[in-house]
C-alpha cells in the first residue's frame, strides 16, 4: 500500500511522494524546483536516488540490531519510519494527513531521541524518532545529545587492528589544528580497558540554519574522469554561483587535497566534502569542515610503503589516482610541511594511542616517504612512476626530509 508524502525543506513543501510501507517511492511530483537537493534537480529518477541514498547502507555493522531495534525489515522503511529527518540537512518527509506539522515539530536538533507516535493502535507506522536512520557509512554509528548539542560517535572496524581508523581521525584533527587551519572537524578519542580507541567522536557541524550539501549533491557528480579536473572545476564555479568567494574555494580545495595526500586519505568520495548552505535563502555560507579522515595512514595496509609504491596507488577520491589529484593543486605551499609531525614522531602517537609498536613503525616508515614525496612537490617537481623507474644515480632529491646534495651534483636541475 502507497502513501501520500510531501517533501518538505523545513516547512517549504518541494515534492509530492507516493511510498509504500517499505520505504520504497511509487510516485513523485515536483512543486518547488528551487529547492529540490541539489542533485536531482529537475530529474524524477534522481529523486529516487537521493531517497535511497539518504538510507543507511546495508553493509553498516550491527544492522540487525538497527533493523529488529524498531520493527523494520530494511533500511528504507527505518527511513520511512523517521520522516527522513537527517541531522545534517532540514529535508523531511511529512504525511499528507498531517500536513499541519512543521519542521520545528520533527526535527531532529529539538526533537531526536523522542518518540512521535501518530499511530496509537496497529496503524501503518510508529515514528520513532532515531537520529540515526540517516547516518551513512559502513561503521556503526550513532548520534548522541549531550549538553553542548549533538555528537556522532563511530565504532570501530575489528578487520583493523587496534581501532586505527579512530586514531587516525583524532591524529588528523591535531594536524589541521597545528597548521592553523579553521575549516576542520575536531574529533576526540580515548583508550578502552582493553587499550583499544573503540570509538571516535566529533560534534555535528550542521543546525536548523546551517544545513551541509555535499559535492555530489552540489553538482550531480557520479561519473569522474580520470585525472578530475573538468568535474572540480564545475564544482568551484558552482560555489562562486552560491555567493562563495573564488580564491576561498580554491584554497581550501589546495588544503584538503595536500592534506589528503600527505595521510593517504583513500576516501574522499565527493559525499565527503562540500559546502554549508542556509536553507532559507539558499545562499551558501562557507565550504564545510574537513570531516571523515578514518582512512587513511595506511589503514588497510601491514606492509611498508616505497616511493614507487606510493606513487601508484589508486583508491576512492577527486579522480582516481593520488598523483593525479596532486596535479588539481594551484598553491603547492598551502600546507606547510615544517609543522607536519616527524615520523618518529607519528610513531610516537600511534603508540601511546594503542597501535602496536611494529605497525607504528610501518605507518611511520610508509609516512616518511610519502612526505619526501610531498616535499619534492612542493619544490616543483612532477611526481610520477615513470620518473621514480627512471632511478636516482644518487638517491632521490629528498631523503628522509632532507635535501640529498648528492643529487644535486648529479642534476641540472634544483
Amino acid at each position: 500500500m502507497s502513501n501520500t508524502f510531501f517533501l518538505r525543506q523545513k516547512d517549504n513543501d518541494v515534492a509530492v511522494m507516493l511510498i509504500d510501507d517499505e520505504g520504497e517511492i511509487q510516485g513523485c511530483r515536483i512543486r518547488n524546483s528551487a529547492r529540490v537537493p541539489f542533485r536531482t534537480s529537475d530529474n524524477i529518477k534522481d529523486v529516487y536516488k537521493w531517497w535511497a541514498d539518504r538510507a543507511i547502507p546495508e553493509g553498516r555493522d550491527r544492522l540487525s540490531l538497527i533493523l529488529n531495534e524498531y520493527g523494520c525489515k530494511n533500511t528504507k522503511e527505518l527511513l520511512l519510519k523517521n520522516l527522513g529527518l537527517s541531522l545534517t540537512d532540514t529535508y523531511w518527509i511529512c504525511p499528507e494527513e498531517y500536513s499541519y506539522l512543521t519542521y520545528d515539530d520533527v526535527n531532529l536538533f529539538d526533537n531526536g531521541g523522542e518518540h512521535i507516535k501518530f499511530h496509537e493502535s496497529d496503524g501503518r507506522i510508529h515514528y520513532t524518532g532515531t537520529p540515526n536512520a540517516t547516518v551513512g557509512g559502513s561503521l556503526y554509528k550513532e548520534a548522541v545529545k549531550y549538553d553542548d548539542g549533538w555528537y556522532l560517535e563511530k565504532g570501530y572496524n575489528t578487520k583493523y587492528p587496534d581501532g586505527q581508523q579512530n586514531v587516525n581521525e583524532f591524529f588528523i584533527s591535531k594536524l589541521h589544528e597545528i597548521q592553523g587551519w579553521d575549516e576542520y572537524v575536531k574529533y576526540t578519542t580515548e583508550l578502552s580497558d582493553s587499550n583499544i580507541c573503540e570509538i571516535s567522536s566529533c560534534k555535528y557541524f550542521t543546525s536548523k540554519s546551517k544545513e551541509l550539501i555535499s559535492a555530489v549533491d552540489l553538482t550531480g557528480t557520479t561519473n569522474i574522469t580520470d585525472d578530475g579536473k573538468g568535474e572540480l572545476e564545475g564544482y568551484v564555479n558552482l560555489c562562486i554561483e552560491g555567493g562563495l568567494d573564488e580564491d576561498y574555494v580554491r584554497r581550501s580545495l589546495d588544503y584538503m587535497i595536500s592534506m589528503d595526500y600527505v595521510t593517504t586519505n583513500s576516501d574522499r568520495h565527493w559525499g565527503n566534502f562540500g559546502v554549508l548552505r542556509d536553507p532559507d535563502t539558499l545562499k551558501l555560507i562557507s565550504i564545510a569542515p574537513i570531516f571523515d579522515n578514518g582512512n587513511s595512514m595506511f589503514y588497510d595496509s601491514p606492509y611498508l610503503y616505497n616511493r614507487s609504491a606510493l606513487v601508484r596507488l589508486e583508491n576512492t577520491g577527486i579522480c582516481k589516482r593520488e598523483v593525479d589529484r596532486l596535479d588539481l593543486i594551484n598553491d603547492r605551499s598551502v600546507l606547510k610541511t615544517d609543522l607536519l609531525p616527524s615520523p618518529e614522531e607519528v610513531k610516537d602517537f600511534y603508540c601511546k594511542y594503542g597501535i602496536r609498536e611494529d605497525r607504528a613503525e610501518q605507518i611511520a616508515g610508509s609516512y616518511s616517504n610519502k612526505l619526501d614525496l610531498f616535499t619534492e612537490f612542493q619544490r616543483g617537481y612532477k611526481i610520477s612512476f615513470a620518473r621514480e623507474m627512471e632511478g636516482y644515480i644518487s638517491g632521490p632529491p629528498v631523503v628522509k626530509q632532507k635535501l640529498n646534495p648528492e643529487y644535486y651534483v648529479n642534476h641540472e636541475e634544483s
